[in-house]
């Protein structure tokens, strides 16, 4: 009884793995991209006209 494993998992379960996987790791690039954006944001400009 067997020397070569089975595989339990067809392809649709592995392709959801890969993009679920994929999406962790954008989300993740995100969030860092966002801390540097929000670190080295200038104060907004005050807004000029009549009332500002």
């Amino acid at each position: 009884m067997g020397g070569v494993p089975q595989n339990r998992h067809g392809l649709i379960p592995v392709l959801v793995a890969i993009r679920v996987a994929a999406e962790r790791k954008r989300r993740k690039a995100e969030a860092e991209a966002a801390a540097v954006q929000k670190d080295t944001s200038q104060p907004p400009k005050k807004k000029r006209g009549w009332f500002g």
